[in-house]
């Protein structure tokens, strides 16, 4: 696609094509923005490695990147390479329990040095997945090694640079998320041990550790021997440490402090081509560019600058010419990062990089430079004083008062602000309290609207960084419990079954319901509890259950072809990808396993389904590859034995009261329906002869005549009797007024 800029370029030379054409002059390339720097190193390490790999330093500082990167982009995918990490370490470090056996003084990677600060840099991660979804498992081994050290008097945990950018975060972090100040003071307090350890009072630099303190330690040339990376970790950790820590804390003027020192004499020290040499002070210890210490001071430098604490005149020019470095150097053309010293602590004598030398830890640092790199091309953190906000402006036709999420075009809004993309803005209500928002994978920009009936409700757009908000949508695949991907909003949640539980041989091929009586969020903790705690999900524990019968059956709103009476079951998915995931939406890509559909043997069923926060309904689009002559397709609910009644059939829609799978024992029921906005041929009861396992029959509505490709979408959900509808006449409004509304779409404008 060409871009605005290179449109223009072209209509500016078109009177003087011949001249041109004659001169030859050589175009200046564009320099690529550096959001599209942080998606093509960030998608082509993923693209490469797995993310079932250990929780020690050097792959989680690649993490520690990915979240920033995540932060920026609000990329889904990100964040689900995370949550794989975070789950395949249980949410852990180093993992032994016996506290009079745990470790620090010296290196270790064994599981007893849980007290090292290489096993803690995990907690980062775990602590940014925790803001989004709170369930306490998340952290609770965070609390209890961090809170080791806050009980007891010792404070010569870090005693080596690298453990200020492991450790160092994980404190403000805590603090983030519990309010204890206390986890502020022991930062402080192991802060200081190590700066009076290892900070330099003449050159304002870090030596690496103990035994690199000048004069007992030189160069080879008799010079201090700073290690780049060592130092690059100080930079970074500081930068992120005053990212969350409250400018009213009593120590913060000395963290303020050291980083404005450090970030002096990193700057004075750069070479002539943009890199930092592996030995600061002396380029001849170890001849050439290094990249990891490079993108660390990068970062610093430009988070300083972006946060009033650093004087852009004096350091933009630096970081100008590292970015050169990084982009054009160390920056390989398959999204690789190069140049990165391996794992070591010092300049090596003779040691040579090139471009196939590159690391986990590397690649971190350059996602959290570029990612500070896109706010500061785009003047986001510190926007101008006289800079005008967006207003939007959502009217409501409809008569009734709407609460739901409007979509804008981003890209548009990225325009009018001036910003190459990412959440670099802030969204306030007319009160002037920030609301959440949510970039999706298709291009648009959500916010939630309340507007009262025939009413107007305004929204402003600034530039900024945005709060971190709870998700109310969220959803994952879950491999420990046979891959079933499950979601939910604040009103419901649902399930639908994986590969693994197909080749177990159980026949499950309908969405689930999961009943709820909370907007919290409560699946993950669910799954935990089952798995782990062993504390059954199909028992009410005070906010619902998993009590709906699914079986060999549609479930709720599950898609299928049909031959007259007869439904072809789909089966489980075979492939899926997770394209939104909160806080406003979730939404899911599904693809199915081929199957025979009239003299088609090989037709494939396509899903996409979202789901909205507080929306009762899911989303379903549906199409299917391989079909040769139209084919028809329907959806709706299953009908259970123990009521066979209570099913009403509209004309774009089908509702059941559902019994549950205990009647006489739950004494409650589940509303579920499946609504067809834009029609259907019909809808009809389609019945067994013999019920099997329960199940009587299905309430469908039939699209007839579909084609290879042709996309048909329609809504299902739910909801339960001890929750948001009492009754089933309660559940019929809920449908009747979704039908209505969308007939009167809120009206965005801006």
């Amino acid at each position: 696609m060409k871009t605005l800029a290179t449109i223009a370029a072209a209509l500016m030379f078109m009177p003087f094509q011949a001249s041109a054409a004659k001169s030859k002059k050589k175009q200046v390339s564009k320099p690529v923005p550096a959001i599209e720097i942080v998606q093509k190193v960030n998608d082509a390490y993923q693209a490469t490695h797995s993310p079932e790999v250990r929780a020690f330093w050097d792959d989680a500082a690649y993490f520690t990147g990915n979240m920033e990167a995540y932060r920026l982009t609000g990329n889904a995918r990100y964040l689900e390479y995370s949550d794989k990490w975070a789950r395949h370490n249980k949410w852990s470090g180093a993992t032994e329990k016996d506290q009079s056996k745990w470790l620090y003084k010296q290196y270790g990677e064994s599981m007893q040095h849980v007290q090292f600060g290489d096993w803690q840099i995990c907690f980062q991660t775990y602590l940014d997945m925790y803001r989004m979804n709170p369930d306490a498992y998340k952290i609770a081994r965070a609390i209890e090694v961090m809170d080791y050290q806050v009980k007891n008097s010792a404070t010569d945990y870090w005693w080596w640079a690298d453990a200020l950018y492991m450790v160092m975060p994980v404190y403000t972090k805590l603090y983030k998320v519990t309010g204890n100040e206390q986890y502020l003071d022991q930062l402080y307090a192991n802060y200081k041990y190590a700066d009076d350890l290892m900070w330099d009072k003449e050159s304002h630099l870090y030596f690496r550790d103990g035994k690199y303190i000048y004069p007992a330690h030189k160069t080879d040339l008799g010079k201090k021997d700073f290690w780049a990376r060592g130092d690059g970790w100080v930079l970074a950790g500081l930068a992120k440490v005053l990212a969350d820590m409250p400018a009213d804390y009593k120590h913060r003027p000395f963290f303020v402090e050291r980083f404005q020192q450090l970030a002096e004499a990193v700057a004075a020290c750069q070479q002539k081509e943009g890199y930092w040499t592996r030995s600061i002070l002396d380029p001849e210890q170890a001849v050439g560019p290094e990249t990891s210490g490079t993108a660390f001071f990068t970062y610093g430098l430009l988070w300083g600058m972006n946060h009033g604490l650093l004087d852009k005149a004096k350091y933009q020019p630096v970081t100008d010419l590292a970015w050169k470095y990084l982009t054009t150097v160390a920056l390989q053309a398959d999204g690789s990062v190069g140049y990165v010293q391996p794992i070591g602590e010092k300049a090596i004598k003779g040691q040579q990089l090139t471009a196939a030398n590159t690391a986990n830890f590397g690649t971190g640092a350059m996602l959290l430079a570029a990612c500070e790199k896109v706010r500061f091309d785009d003047a986001s953190c510190a926007p101008a004083a006289d800079a005008t906000p967006i207003t939007i402006t959502v009217s409501n036709p409809s008569g009734m008062q709407r609460q739901e999420v409007v979509e804008l075009d981003a890209a548009s809004v990225f325009q009018r602000l001036g910003i190459s993309g990412g959440r670099q803005f802030v969204v306030k209500n007319a009160l002037g309290f920030e609301v959440a928002y949510q970039l999706t994978y298709d291009g648009k920009l959500l916010i939630e609207a309340c507007v009262a009936p025939k009413g107007q409700a305004s929204y402003t757009i600034t530039k900024g960084e945005p709060s971190v908000f709870v998700n109310t949508c969220y959803g994952r695949m879950y491999p420990e419990r046979v891959d079933d991907i499950a979601w939910e909003n604040d009103r419901g949640a649902y399930r639908c079954y994986g590969p693994a539980l197909q080749r177990s041989g159980e026949d499950a091929f309908g969405n689930d319901v999961w009943v709820k009586n909370t907007p919290d969020l409560v699946v993950e903790s669910r799954y935990y509890n089952e798995l782990v705690n062993k504390l059954s999900y199909h028992v009410d524990r005070g906010h619902g259950l998993d009590c709906y019968k699914v079986g060999p059956t549609l479930g709720c709103g599950t898609p299928a072809l049909i031959n007259g009476d007869d439904i072809i079951f789909p089966y489980c998915w075979k492939e899926y990808e997770l394209l939104d995931n909160g806080p406003l939406r979730f939404t899911v890509r599904l693809k199915y396993n081929p199957s025979k559909y009239g003299n088609d043997d090989n037709v494939v069923e396509n899903r996409i389904l979202s789901i909205d926060k507080g929306s009762n309904f899911n989303k379903m689009t549906v199409w299917y590859d391989g079909l040769t002559a139209p084919a028809d397709v329907a959806s709706g609910v299953v009908i259970h034995t123990e009521d066979t009644e209570s099913v009403v059939l509209g004309k774009n829609y089908v509702q059941y009261a559902d019994p549950t799978d205990n009647p006489k024992g739950q004494n409650f029921q589940i509303y579920v329906a499946a609504i067809f906005p834009d029609g259907v041929d019909q809808t009809r009861k389609v019945m067994y002869e013999n019920p099997v396992r329960g199940n009587a029959g299905h309430a469908l509505g039939i699209k007839k005549g579909i084609k290879a490709g042709e996309k048909f979408t329609y809504y299902f959900g739910s909801s339960w009797s001890k929750y948001d509808c009492r009754t089933q006449k309660e559940w019929q409004q809920r449908i009747d007024n979704f039908i209505e509304v969308g007939n009167y779409k809120l009206e965005v404008t801006f």
